[in-house]
């Protein structure tokens, strides 16, 4: 009986872990989507369904169970090694989507053909067969469990997608190993041990899948790669800085200098027209890290809190020496944690300024940053004239949002900057502000630079947008996000596929 339960229990670790890759892969291969969850429990869902009807036809004939088993076993291992490599490797312009769900299908089907024999198994065992079955389903249960906890939170934190991907299929290959010793078939061993040879080679060819489904082609050099539980982050070598992204979605750049200005950094630096004398700042979402350093010129800032639930972009930081500085700027206090969590954690911190250069407004969990709930939040965090700020990414319908919980949200150039006092007319005269700012001791704009002079002019002649331009441009009247329509995802969001 001993020998059911141990299987049931590795096929429910396998399944529900190659599950938890499948929606990463994915998920990072469509640039975050939130339709990818659910297009690989779908998928994933009508491959179980398949596998138990082929599970129940085995055991219906004179089979060896066990040897069928490890022929089974052997041949997910092989597809679980090389599909997903193999579909990152092909040409763009290849059926991505079609080609992984048929790679998604033939996994969870071929793992779920054995839970079937697990119970079939254990039912000829001297026990009764209630019990027999009820200890299967235990043990697949606690596989079942065991699975997505060390899936996200050990193997991909420390290893990373594609290595993850590789050390099931390695797993998956063991356990067909098994199976064939327990069968005593040397050929079933010997595919099993092909697989495990397959899957060891696969491990050579290193970031696969993060190159292939990357920005890299035509756009520059792919660089650095930080993979943990919380996403995949890349940088692209190219002019005007690297550029950073996360979850393979454009995330920023690594460049501070005002004269190149790819960051487009006057979005930050008219902050402090806006908001004099602007002390105490906080920050949601540090990504790489620039829109901070900028922050930290502010002649008056004191202190700066940032929170960031992705630790790994602190690790990308530290590799550019013009960023690295708020690392250990005493005044920068960076803490890792989801936005939300921490704001209702700190509900006695109040701010001048609310900085976030959130992602686009598409991607998934967007909404969390963008509901009339999140900005409700911000605001009671926010001191009399604070003013919050906060990428719109092109939606009209995050600036009809801002409307309804401050009074005064306009759109500056694709920022929204919102408020309970009119802060429009303070960019009037701001110049001499602009000439206090210093970085490592040094004026950050040069007196008589006529290159300064007219990046000063942009910035404050600028002008603020209102919803209703926005809206008369849109065609339809904008709605307003919330926790539970989350249109920016769906309704209004990125068509997939």
């Amino acid at each position: 009986m001993s020998f059911p339960l141990f299987l049931s229990a590795c096929v429910g670790f396998l399944s529900l872990s190659q599950e938890i890759l499948w929606v990463r892969y994915l998920s990072y291969a469509h640039q975050s989507v939130p339709q990818a969850f659910a297009y690989v429990l779908a998928v994933f869902l009508l491959g179980i369904a398949a596998g138990a009807a082929l599970g129940k036809r085995l055991c219906a004939g004179p089979r060896d169970l066990v040897l069928a088993s490890a022929a089974i076993l052997a041949l997910a291992a092989l597809l679980d090694a090389v599909a997903p490599i193999g579909i990152a490797a092909l040409p763009l312009a290849s059926p991505v989507l079609l080609l992984s769900a048929l790679a998604i299908f033939l996994c969870a089907m071929l793992k779920g053909a054995i839970f079937p024999i697990a119970h079939h198994l254990g039912a000829a065992s001297k026990q009764a067969v209630g019990t027999a079955v009820s200890r299967v389903y235990f043990c697949n249960i606690i596989g079942a469990t065991l699975g997505p906890l060390v899936t996200g939170y050990v193997l991909l934190d420390r290893l990373g997608l594609q290595a993850a991907m590789l050390v099931l299929a390695g797993l998956t290959a063991l356990l067909a190993a098994a199976c064939a010793a327990k069968a005593r078939s040397l050929p079933a061993l010997l595919a099993g041990a092909g697989s495990l040879a397959v899957a060891a080679g696969c491990a050579a060819l290193q970031e696969t899948v993060v190159y292939g489904f990357s920005a890299a082609d035509g756009r520059g050099f792919l660089g650095r790669v930080i993979e943990n539980r919380s996403g995949i982050i890349y940088t692209l070598h190219g002019p005007g800085g690297d550029m950073v992204y996360g979850g393979n979605v454009y995330d920023g750049r690594m460049n501070i200098d005002l004269r190149v200005n790819s960051n487009d950094l006057h979005r930050v630096l008219v902050l402090a027209a806006l908001r004099p004398q602007a002390r105490d700042m906080l920050v949601v979402g540090l990504a790489g890290g620039a829109w901070t350093r900028v922050l930290a010129d502010f002649p008056e800032a004191r202190r700066i809190d940032v929170v960031e639930i992705n630790p790994g972009y602190l690790e990308l930081i530290a590799d550019y020496p013009e960023i690295r500085p708020i690392l250990a700027d005493p005044r920068i206090h960076i803490e890792v944690d989801d936005g939300r969590r921490w704001l209702k954690r700190h509900a006695g911190r109040q701010y001048d300024l609310i900085v976030m250069n959130t992602t686009w407004h598409w991607r998934s969990y967007s909404s969390n940053l963008l509901s009339r709930e999140f900005l409700t939040l911000m605001k009671s965090h926010l001191r009399p004239g604070g003013v919050v700020t906060y990428n719109a990414t092109g939606s009209t319908d995050v600036l009809a949002t801002a409307n309804t919980v401050f009074k005064h949200a306009y759109r500056y150039e694709n920022f929204i900057v919102a408020s309970d006092d009119d802060f429009r007319a303070r960019t009037r005269g701001a110049e001499p502000l602009y000439r206090s700012f210093k970085r490592n001791g040094r004026p950050l704009f040069e007196p008589g630079n006529s290159a300064d002079d007219a990046f000063i002019r942009r910035m404050l002649e600028q002008p603020f947008v209102s919803l209703e331009t926005d809206e008369a441009k849109l065609g339809r009247k904008a709605e307003v996000i919330t926790d539970w329509n989350m249109i920016t995802e769906y309704r209004y969001g990125r068509r997939w596929p």
